[in-house]
């Protein structure tokens, strides 16, 4: 029947051939017989064409011939490899209303099929295609046809189709979610916004791209949770657009989510937050923000603190400006430590006013902040506070220093005779740099002839930096201090105290002076932020030792002192041939002095210096010595917690010794350490990160301090460094150190481990103790 009904068209097809330009009556009824004969007239016409001599009017019969059931052959004849076939299925196919051209997306993965002649069929049919079916292929078809399909869904797709692009963001293959959540950004809704904010944590990094895109291009307030989270994508792209779609959301709904971002580990993420603060803050919003910091820790608040002040722009500080009077007290802190972090003559009105504040921080703080500005306007009213503030006389005397101006010199010339010793040696300190500033010759006299009478000398003509020269040549700023009437300090053991015949001035003692009819001054040796340090003679035993007489701030911190006995009390249980000894905490009439072992050595650090790095034997040497000393305090329960190498001290015979372990905080008597006076008890570029953060520290805290030492020896660089103090310790918190092997060639393995393992800011990576870390040197081979 097949064979007869071939046979049937292809007569019918050469009756229309041959009626070409015959009268239409007989045209018509050619193609009649054509439609009639169906499929198999299709087959026919086709053969006609590709034999070139195509019948009139044979193209508009394969149109009425054209159905879904009959599709595939008009696919065959797309696939044809005569180009006259296949044109003239793109014109029929491309012309036809009686199909559904969706099956034709099916054919981009075929090599036969141009794509040019696919593109042309589906752009003249897209008006007829119905997006949602469009839609539901698009998981079966290859990189062509999805292009294709996209290409056509960003004509014809509406509303519809946004419960099945929701479905397919759920869909296995990453390329369907990547371009269902695209064609989602078109469509505003709540099946939307959730649907991309919950891309925006796929595992793939262009669909987070995408779903952030779409949520900055859908605007949704409900998206900021999502899209603050991105910015800590560890992907720069997916994170660059999380900050601009949350500043082109521009929603100050967004500042509490930010909370979190600012106290990041990661700068970066830090700057992301602050950098979209800058667009959408409010004076509200900032409130919110600082009230939110209010439970967490110190290190914490100062880190957001410091990321909104330097980081901030301009509608951070203005709305920070504002807080200064807000009546929140918790508040007004934070504003000022904002304002702190970066100077802003903006501010100087407000940091006025706040001299006037209830609360002695803020007062404080703002003094020290209107130094920084270097604002003119800010000495009249800093001059009325020195009259009644007691408590704030230091601090303003160092600001009016620091803004400079003729008419502080008067002032502080009075006050360089007041009875308060730190008042005095602030006084002075202040006249000292005065002196230097380009101010009228009247006031810099004046200034100079009261450091005079001090005791200082000054060459005001050559208009040098005032210089008190200290025993052993060096330069010294100048440092007075006048000291109270004696008072015993008990619970120690001391030398008896006998009254001094004349006011010293205890950081500045000149050879041969007889402390407390014991201790003769030989010479100044050191000096740091505890005190000045001398060496002395015991006349009573006929034997040298170290006076480190403690500064004036804590000298007279009765506070201070007495944990300072008690420390110095189990400290001196530390009897070790790499520890210096200990012996007492002395009362020289107003001023305090730890006495102690003279070593003949030099510290690591000035070593360092003069001779550049250790060799890894030297190291090793160092190493096993300064644990030595720690297992023997660790054993009794004593943590250094400020190693560093002005502290080590090696001979010209490579013997080590420990210093200032009466400094050092105890494992056991918490409730005793000098932290609790507020005082962050280390050195910024050896700190450990547990110290920083403020929890418990143990004998791994020294190791840790230990191995920046060792990695700073072998490479002659410290491993933790920064701008400042703060950014140093952030370092610590989040910084990722090269290996050592890395800095310095020749390393052992072993060695390089040891260091690293030392450094790492986990304590349960280090070493477990001083001895397993000394037994792990030991076996090194």
């Amino acid at each position: 029947m097949n064979l007869i009904r071939r046979f049937q068209a292809g007569l019918a097809a050469r009756r229309l051939h041959d009626a070409d330009g015959a009268d239409e009556a007989r045209v018509e009824r050619a193609r009649e017989q054509l439609v009639a004969l169906g499929p198999h007239a299709i087959r026919s016409l086709l053969e006609g064409i590709s034999a070139g001599h195509p019948a009139a009017g044979a193209e508009s019969v394969l149109e009425r011939l054209l159905t879904n059931d009959t599709l595939r052959l008009y696919v065959e004849a797309l696939q044809s490899p005569s180009p006259d076939v296949a044109d003239a299925a793109v014109r029929v196919l491309a012309k036809a209303h009686s199909y559904d051209a969706t099956p034709l997306l099916a054919l981009y993965g075929d090599t036969r099929v141009a794509r040019s002649r696919l593109d042309t069929v589906l752009e003249a049919q897209m008006a007829r295609m119905q997006p949602i079916a469009l839609l539901r292929a698009l998981p079966g078809l290859g990189k062509e046809g999805r292009t294709s399909v996209f290409r056509l869904l960003d004509r014809r797709a509406d509303v519809s189709v946004v419960p099945e692009a929701v479905r397919l963001t759920t869909h296995a293959e990453w390329w369907v979610r990547l371009h269902a959540v695209k064609l989602l950004a078109r469509f505003p809704g709540v099946q939307t916004v959730e649907a991309a904010a919950r891309l925006t944590r796929d595992d793939h990094a262009g669909i987070r791209l995408e779903a952030v895109r779409a949520l900055s291009a859908l605007r949704a307030a409900e998206s900021l949770p999502a899209l603050c989270a991105r910015l800590r994508d560890v992907d720069i792209k997916v994170q660059g657009a999380a900050i601009e779609a949350l500043i082109a959301i521009g929603d100050a709904a967004a500042v509490p989510h930010l909370l979190d971002y600012l106290k990041d580990d990661s700068e970066y993420v830090r700057r992301g937050a602050v950098e979209v603060l800058n667009q959408v803050v409010t004076v509200e919003a900032i409130k919110d923000l600082v009230d939110a910091l209010r439970d967490s820790d110190w290190w914490v608040r100062v880190r957001a603190a410091d990321a909104l002040g330097t980081l901030g722009g301009s509608r951070v500080i203005d709305a920070t400006i504002e807080l200064v009077r807000d009546p929140d007290e918790f508040v007004r802190r934070t504003a000022i430590e904002i304002l702190n972090t970066v100077p802003d003559r903006r501010a100087t009105d407000a940091l006025i006013v706040a001299l006037e504040d209830d609360d002695w921080w803020v007062r404080e703080r703002a003094i020290d902040a209107l130094a920084k500005t270097g604002e003119s306007k800010a000495i009249d009213p800093l001059l009325r506070m020195l009259g009644r503030d007691v408590r704030a006389l230091p601090s303003c005397i160092r600001a009016l220093a620091q803004i400079g101006d003729e008419r502080v010199v008067e002032p502080l010339s009075r006050l360089a005779t007041s009875e308060n010793a730190e008042v005095r040696r602030e006084a002075l300190g202040a006249l000292g740099t005065l002196v230097r500033r380009d101010l009228p010759l009247e006031a810099r006299k004046l200034a100079a002839e009261t450091l005079q009478r001090s005791g200082a000398p000054v060459d005001l003509s050559s208009v040098r930096p005032l210089e008190v020269r200290g025993t052993g040549g060096e330069t010294q700023r100048q440092d007075l201090s006048h000291r109270r009437t004696p008072s015993r300090v008990d619970g120690i053991e001391h030398a008896s105290a006998a009254p001094q015949q004349r006011t010293l001035n205890f950081q500045k003692l000149d050879p041969g002076t007889l402390l407390v009819g014991r201790y003769r001054v030989l010479q100044r040796i050191g000096g740091g932020g505890f005190g000045t340090v001398y060496l002395a003679e015991d006349v009573v035993v006929r034997e040298e030792l170290v006076l480190k007489v403690l500064s004036p701030q804590l000298s007279l911190d009765e506070n201070m002192i007495r944990r300072f006995v008690q420390e110095l009390r189990l400290s001196r249980r530390i009897t070790h041939r790499n520890v210096i000894r200990i012996h007492d905490l002395l009362d020289l009439d107003g001023a305090h002095a730890i006495s102690m072992e003279y070593f003949a050595g030099r510290d690591l650090g000035s070593i360092l210096k003069a001779e550049g790095p250790f060799t890894v034997g030297r190291v090793v040497r160092v190493a096993e010595q300064v644990l030595e000393g720690l297992v023997a305090a660790h054993e009794i329960g004593i943590i250094h917690r400020d190693l560093k190498p002005a502290n080590l001290l090696l001979s010209d015979a490579e013997e080590l010794k420990i210093v200032d372990f009466g400094l050092a905080s105890m494992r056991h008597q918490s409730g005793s350490r000098l932290t609790q006076s507020g005082i962050l008890v280390g050195t910024p570029e050896y700190i450990s990160p547990e110290q920083i953060t403020g929890h418990d520290v143990d004998a791994r805290t020294d190791l840790y301090s230990l191995g920046a030492v060792l990695y700073e020896l072998a490479s002659g660089r410290q491993p933790f460094a920064g701008a400042n103090a703060v950014n140093v310790l952030f370092q610590h918190l989040e910084a990722e150190i090269p290996r050592l092997s890395a800095v310095v060639s020749g390393v052992p393995p072993a060695v390089d481990e040891l260091v690293m393992r030392c450094i790492s800011r986990f304590p349960d990576d280090r070493p477990e103790s001083a001895r397993a870390m000394l037994e792990m040197l030991r076996h090194l081979g």
